[in-house]
């Protein structure tokens, strides 16, 4: 049943993601990085997280970001205008999504999403000499260490079996 379960859930994922890119005109096939915005971020949140993206987009990645457009402005990356489909589309097409301490941990885990976060009772960071973890784990709040997490997340989605590992624990971690 468990297992239906997730191979189910890694269909849903690829499908909704390519409908996602196609309809926003970005490749399906490099890594989608999505952020979702329902709260005002911090001055100095929003400095880190356009630090981030900033850098993102320079890393062969594509970043999605869901907010209203009075909560964060950024050109470069694509947007998408908050509504709760939107919400659950883009957290099913989302390979990994950057965590905010208001975040829900267990939507990702449930839509398959691996979060980059702060350290969360709900995260376990990914160990690959283990084959452990269900996410990416930065240790201090400023972009060099999310920006590290975030590579880490990137560089392990390249392989399959690895991610597809972590997005099974994920999922294995708030299903049971």
């Amino acid at each position: 049943m468990a297992t239906s379960s997730i191979e189910n859930l890694l269909k849903r994922k690829k499908a909704t993601k390519k409908l996602l890119c196609d309809r926003l005109s970005i490749s399906a096939s490099e890594p989608l990085l999505g952020v979702v915005l329902d709260k005002k971020l911090s001055d100095e949140d929003e400095n880190l997280l356009n630090t981030i993206l900033e850098g993102a987009l320079h890393i062969n990645i594509n970043v999605v970001v869901l907010t209203d457009s009075n909560f964060f402005e950024n050109e470069e990356v694509k947007h998408v205008k908050y509504s709760r489909k939107n919400r659950h589309e883009l957290l099913e097409a989302a390979d990994m999504s950057l965590s905010f301490p208001f975040s829900d941990i267990q939507e990702m885990l449930l839509n398959g999403t691996v979060p980059i976060s702060p350290k969360r009772r709900e995260i376990s960071d990914y160990n690959p000499n283990s084959e452990s973890g269900n996410g990416f784990v930065y240790k201090e709040n400023d972009y060099w260490c999310m920006f590290a997490a975030l590579v880490r997340a990137l560089e392990t989605f390249k392989f399959p079996y690895d991610w597809n590992n972590i997005v099974k624990q994920g999922f294995s971690s708030v299903s049971v």
